[in-house]
């Protein structure tokens, strides 16, 4: 929730694009803000006017309680701005050697400030832009107006977003990914792990990969150059979100959900266990939920430019500015383009990437947020599968990191675009109500060929062939979705409630072609990628409907003030049909169904404070979730169905700026799709009973001390089946190690080195199982990845308040490793010991 300005808003105010500054950089920015004012003046037509309002009730008024013990005056700040859900971003050496006596009461924002701020020579004003800017004390020479403080600000006060963007922190915010209610981590029953946009910036991550490698909890496997796989607590993450908006995953072509370039997000906000109250499916791995950048109140932007290892190179643009005299109208652009090679021989990727988005404050309860982000990514060498790890006789292939067994032209070229507005009303007594519509179109290319096939001759290397196939589709998602919130009164306590209800149809249609196996001529021990491109002969077209309704509730009672209860249910409708029409007018259509009708998933947790710093948790959800693997009769496998079990206990330390978790699970399921053969083109899977999953995860991140950011995490799951057997990936053979140990870290240095910032990142996990077909035994042989660390180092060194330079070196001992295992009976190296040089300039 945003707080009134010092003047009152009017929709001319709003609708004003004059840049406060102009220049190239405005006026980018002001193209944005016209091209939304049609659509902001409807809105703001149907925008009913607030009753606070006219009874003198301002915005930002709103009391809430606080218990803030004294301490540094930066230290207060921090946590006042956590709790009241504000973004503070100052320089720290304005406040250092000074103390505050602390928060104690029921207080708005802005008294909450002034009393954080009470025995300093220190004031608080509101700014013309809805924040709020500190300033010196009056003096008689100075008069009324008094000296305003450089760098010191509280923007978007009592916004509760959760925004990391400029924190310079580790440390989250709160997040209703879990239940749909702005919880902090520690009132959230289930374990929350978020990465801010500081640490992305820290390691040097600019794809999904790359942030959930560092992820506590979570691992990654590679189906081959452009395809990866997440998985959590033992079972593979297939819930991916926009600002809470869910994705369609089919864990085949992808749609773009794994490989988002990460420049136009603000954090990544990942919840284990079951998510049914919120994703719409139980799935009992994880929920991804990508959180894009928005405007900030004052003018600010970055230039990035990077280069690294096999000609990686990449430039950033980030643009952020009011569009208008008083701020009502905000927008931001955020460009990227990277043109890079690969360890792999003959492979490239271009890839392009834009967002723009505009928020607008129609009146003082009620703000638009209109934006859309484009990505295209265009390889060429890619590879469908790996390499094959047995020769002839039986005996393990060895290969080169740099063995690439596609052909030149070989592509998963992938288009994605994204229309998104957001409509926030705040209601009388502190409810909030929020629509949000949601338009995705991909469009992917996959013209494949790759010589992954077959057994090679241990010395002439000869026996290999082709997979090649001709994959195109197109894809639309329309989502609507709509949540009402705030608290109420019972028993003479106040509680909190959330209701929703969202819808989603997606629209799934191409060619289907005929897939080719040639025999590679020669050996494959000369292979350079060169082969003539066939035909692929048209033989059918494809046509897949989704469509997924629900409505959910919620409600987290406070039976005492240390204790909450959270309950609530979600139910469900699904509706899926696929089919396939071949065009020789012969072969009978392939058709697929599947319904569910008030599907119940429900939701409970509780919290109990032990005292100030500790709480204990536990909750419970149901699984639901539908399948898009189908049999062998081309029919979609049964839902998987189950039950998920947490508990643990949270701590909250350094005044809110380190958050540490505890948690214990386990996860019973059926209906579990396993990999069984590769047919007309498609997998073939069946449905397995009697899966379980259990194990612990423990977790710390934050600043621990000035300067020093921390995410660290361990996590142990023992996946077995009802016969007390490995369960293998549905798409790989491969199980997932039983533990994982990560690491992220830096350290900005003091004193006469306080320009260096050092750090790095560790990542370890347990070995892990492939199941291979091997050729000479005739049956599936096992195939082991030995555990493995992988280590990264950065430094980067401030110039000045503008021009840094940071070093990222990534598997710093190159060590070499399987990072896929079992598609196709295949395997893939991970990426070897990299550089990379970064140079960004800010203003």
């Amino acid at each position: 929730m945003r707080p009134q300005t010092v003047q009152q808003l009017s929709f001319a105010d709003s609708l004003d694009c004059v840049p406060l500054r102009p220049g190239p950089v405005a006026l980018a920015l002001r193209v944005l803000c016209v091209g939304t004012l049609a659509s902001l003046a409807v809105a703001a037509t149907l925008a009913p006017q607030s009753a606070r309002a006219q009874a003198g009730t301002q915005q930002g008024a709103a009391q809430r309680q606080y218990a803030i013990p004294a301490g540094p005056l930066e230290t207060v700040l921090n946590r006042l701005g956590r709790e009241a859900g504000a973004l503070l971003t100052f320089d720290s050496t304005i406040t250092d050697g000074l103390r505050s006596g602390g928060v104690n009461g029921q207080f708005a924002v802005q008294q909450a400030l002034e009393q954080a701020l009470k025995g300093t020579d220190l004031m608080v004003v509101r700014s013309a832009g809805g924040g709020y800017t500190l300033r010196a004390m009056p003096t008689a020479s100075q008069g009324a107006g008094g000296a305003t403080l450089a760098a010191v600000t509280v923007t978007a006060a009592a916004r509760g977003d959760g925004r990391t963007d400029g924190s310079g922190s580790y440390a989250a915010g709160p997040s209703a990914g879990a239940t749909g209610l702005s919880l902090t981590l520690r009132e959230t029953p289930q374990s929350v792990t978020v990465v801010t946009r500081q640490q992305m910036d820290d390691q040097g991550s600019t794809s999904v990969s790359d942030v959930m490698r560092q992820a506590a909890g979570i691992t990654v496997q590679s189906y081959d150059s452009e395809r990866s796989n997440f998985n959590a607590r033992g079972f593979s993450i297939t819930q991916f979100q926009y600002d809470g908006v869910t994705k369609d995953y089919d864990g085949v072509y992808d749609w773009g959900a794994t490989n988002s370039d990460m420049t136009i997000f603000d954090r990544v906000e990942i919840v284990k266990g079951a998510t049914g109250l919120m994703g719409g499916t139980g799935d009992p791995s994880a929920a991804v939920n990508f959180i894009r950048k928005r405007p900030s109140e004052q003018f600010a932007g970055s230039v990035t430019a990077s280069l690294g290892s096999w000609n990686n190179a990449r430039t950033e643009l980030d643009l952020s500015s009011p569009l208008n005299a008083s701020g009502s109208v905000r927008g931001r652009v955020v460009a990227a383009y990277q043109d890079r090679e690969s360890h792999l021989d003959h492979y490239q990727q271009k890839k392009s990437v834009f967002y723009g988005v505009v928020e607008a404050d129609l009146t003082r309860d009620t703000r638009l947020t209109v934006g859309a982000d484009y990505q295209n990514t265009d390889p060429r060498g890619s590879t469908w599968t790996g390499f094959p790890l047995f020769f002839s006789d039986g005996s393990r292939t060895d290969w080169d990191r740099s063995f690439n067994p596609a052909t030149s032209w070989s592509e998963r070229k992938l288009t994605s675009r994204n229309v998104f507005a957001t409509l926030e009303q705040r209601l009388a007594n502190d409810w909030k109500f929020k629509l949000t519509a949601n338009n995705e179109s991909s469009k992917h290319r996959s013209l494949l060929g790759s010589a992954s096939g077959g057994y090679p001759d241990p010395v002439t290397g000869e026996g290999m062939y082709f997979f090649m196939g001709d994959f195109r589709g197109n894809r639309t998602q329309n989502t609507l979705s709509a949540s009402l919130s705030g608290p109420y009164e019972l028993w003479g306590r106040t509680h909190e409630a959330m209701f929703g209800a969202t819808w989603s149809d997606t629209n799934t249609d191409g060619p289907w072609s005929e897939s080719l196996y040639p025999s590679l001529p020669g050996s494959i021990f000369g292979w350079s990628g060169n082969y003539a491109q066939p035909a692929f002969p048209p033989i059918a077209a494809h046509d897949e409907k989704r469509r997924q309704s629900s409505f959910y509730g919620a409600t987290r009672l406070r039976p005492t003030d240390a204790l909450s209860v959270i309950v609530g249910a979600r139910v469900s409708r699904v509706d899926a049909s696929d089919s396939r029409v071949y065009s020789d007018g012969v072969t009978p259509a392939l058709e697929s169904s599947m319904r569910t009708r008030g599907q119940v998933t429900p939701y409970a947790g509780l919290v109990y404070d032990l005292n100030d710093r500790y709480s204990v948790y536990g909750s419970y959800t149901s699984i639901f979730s539908p399948q898009t693997s189908r049999d062998a009769n081309r029919q979609f496998l049964p839902e998987v169905q189950g039950k998920s079990f947490e508990a643990g206990v949270k701590g909250e330390f350094l005044d809110g700026r380190v958050n540490a978790s505890l948690a214990a699970f386990r996860i019973e399921q059926d209906n579990i799709a396993e990999y069984v053969d590769f047919v007309d083109g498609e997998s073939v899977y069946k449905p397995i009973k009697g899966v379980t999953s259990k194990g612990i995860e423990a977790e710390v991140s934050g600043e621990i001390a000035p300067g020093w950011n921390l995410q660290a995490g361990y996590a142990y799951a023992h996946v077995r089946n009802a016969q007390g057997e490995r369960v293998y990936g549905s798409t790989q053979m491969l199980s997932q190690p039983a533990q994982t140990l990560r690491l992220s870290t830096s350290y900005r240095l003091r004193g006469d080195w306080n320009a260096l910032t050092v750090g790095g990142n560790v990542t370890w996990q347990s070995a892990t199982d492939g199941r291979v077909w091997h050729p000479v035994a005739s049956d599936y042989a096992s195939i082991r990845q030995k555990g493995y660390t992988l280590v990264g180092l950065m430094a980067r060194y401030q110039f000045s308040a503008q021009l840094s330079a940071a070093l990222h070196i990534k598997n710093l001992f190159d060590t070499k490793y399987y990072s896929g295992l079992g598609l196709f009976e295949t395997g893939f190296y991970g990426e070897p010991r990299s550089a990379s040089v970064t140079v960004r300039y800010q203003f």
